[in-house]
């Protein structure tokens, strides 16, 4: 087959022209009543497998799946619902690929606008000609990976037709490494603004029909199918294109979406670069097989959301409030259900979170999760009385032992290292080696001095393992950070 060859820098004047998508009536219902609940069913449960926590602000990039609304659609409008969270007035420059053709480099469609039986959703050409990549005919590139996303973007923009800005679709393919970093670095300096990037993918397809069946078909298919897509979604969450790319050589997996999933990882960290650390969230995981109850031809679909690490924390005012209600809860032996105060939407967000206990500045408890099944508010209450009486290393406290300080920890997702040198001080660490691990808050290195190796030495050791053993090849290791605050000392 041919492949097209498109510049990164060539600009050309685009005509108005509206595209009626053909996806509407194969992809997506071809009637709007019909697609309006189709979307809204979609977004229903969405809201209700993600427990209806507020999106969350600060959002820089997003991972959705193409499928039909029907098999991918509660998974697609659970990362379509976070994209309130950018900024009012910025654009959405979504990366696709083409199923049928073979790409060379970034392109974008001569479209003026896309039409589906909810209306029309426009292409914010003012971005797509500062971002000056090669313009082609819509019939070069017409793709249900962009297109599947349609009806949630119009959702998004919460009417029939998205405003005057629209969204900026971009098709992704072949690119040398310095092409590669010189798109990423645009994009970056967009998201930057608050504009969001979306890469648009499905996960492992698993069948005779793809021609990937590693996992066979037996009774566990389902379970190994579940943890390939944890472990993909980790790959990509850690930003290094070289370990995903490795991953991929490994595995051999059949995700679709590599090319715009890659450059999403490559922008990201170039945004990373520029600021503080950016931290992928996994926002929600289906696979077809739990929807057709048919295993035979399998696929998996994630949505993932990219976030800088201030916007696992919260302001000045919620610190306060967290304070005050974990010193209620270890001062009333409870945490029973509150109201969290009027101070925005951050406390019901579901977070990491740590709560330490000090006594005369030595540490008297210290318990957490990293993955909250509640919001911060009651996450936070709860976690006071574990510290207080369930830390192994420690006595359940009493009031008897006299005046104690909470310390408050609010953490980013874990992120995947490519190795013990990615490491970096201001991050806490996680070590796994087989059934072995071990976590450090990133506090603990600024307490006590500690540079990397003596940090991950010390990590090593709380896992209990040998000291060294954050070297090792079968050694995982993970980076976060965290927002820290505590009470004035008694």
């Amino acid at each position: 087959m041919r492949c097209a060859l498109f510049s990164l820098v060539l600009v050309l004047p685009v005509a108005a022209q509206v595209h009626t998508s053909p996806m509407a009536g194969r992809w997506f219902a071809g009637e709007a009543a019909a697609l309006r609940k189709q979307v809204d069913e979609a977004r229903r449960v969405a809201r209700l497998r993600l427990g209806g926590a507020p999106p969350r602000p600060g959002i820089a990039g997003l991972i959705v799946p193409h499928a039909g609304l029907d098999y991918s659609g509660v998974v697609a409008a659970g990362g379509w619902g976070l994209a309130a969270g950018m900024k009012p007035g910025r654009t959405v420059i979504l990366l696709g690929f083409s199923h049928k053709r073979p790409l060379r480099g970034v392109a974008i469609p001569k479209v003026s606008a896309y039409r589906t039986p909810l209306g029309a959703v426009p292409v914010d050409n003012q971005v797509a000609r500062e971002l000056g990549f090669a313009r082609v005919e819509e019939s070069e590139l017409c793709d249900h990976s962009i297109e599947n996303q349609l009806p949630f973007l119009q959702d998004l923009a919460g009417g029939r037709e998205m405003g005057a800005r629209g969204f900026v679709p971009v098709y992704v393919g072949g690119m040398t490494a310095g092409e590669m970093r010189r798109v990423a670095a645009m994009l970056a300096e967009r998201a930057a603004a608050g504009d969001l990037i979306a890469a648009s993918t499905d996960f492992t397809h698993h069948g005779a029909g793809y021609g990937y069946q590693p996992f066979g078909t037996g009774q566990d298919l389902e379970e190994k199918l579940r943890e390939r897509a944890l472990e993909s979604f980790e790959q990509v969450g850690s930003l290094d294109a070289t370990m995903f790319d490795r991953f991929l050589r490994e595995t051999g997996d059949t995700m679709c979406g590599v090319a715009p999933v890659r450059l999403l990882m490559t922008a990201m960290a170039a945004l990373e670069r520029g600021r503080q650390g950016v931290y992928m969230s996994t926002v929600d995981y289906v696979n077809s097989g739990q929807v057709t109850h048919d295993w035979n031809m399998a696929v998996s679909y994630g949505a993932l959301a990219f976030y800088p690490a201030a916007s696992f924390g919260v302001e000045e005012s919620g610190r306060a409030a967290l304070l005050r209600h974990a010193r209620a809860a270890l001062d009333g032996g409870t945490a029973a259900r509150q109201d969290a105060p009027g101070t925005g939407d951050a406390l019901r967000q579901r977070t990491g979170v740590f709560v330490t206990i000090k006594k005369n500045g030595a540490l008297r408890g210290c318990i957490g999760t990293l993955s909250p099944r509640e919001d911060v508010w009651a996450a936070v209450a709860d976690r006071t009385l574990a510290a207080a009486h369930s830390d192994p290393r420690f006595p359940p406290l009493t009031a008897a032992e006299g005046p104690v300080t909470l310390e408050v920890s609010l953490l980013t997702p874990l992120k995947r290292l490519p190795g013990w040198r990615a490491w970096r001080p201001g991050m806490g660490g996680v070590l796994v080696m087989g059934d072995k691990g071990g976590l450090l808050l990133p506090q603990i290195a600024t307490e006590n001095g500690w540079g990397r190796q003596e940090f991950l030495r010390h990590l090593a050791a709380k896992a209990g393992l040998p000291e060294e053993a954050y070297r090792g090849r079968e050694t995982r290791l993970y980076g976060f950070e965290a927002q820290v605050f505590a009470e004035r000392a008694h």
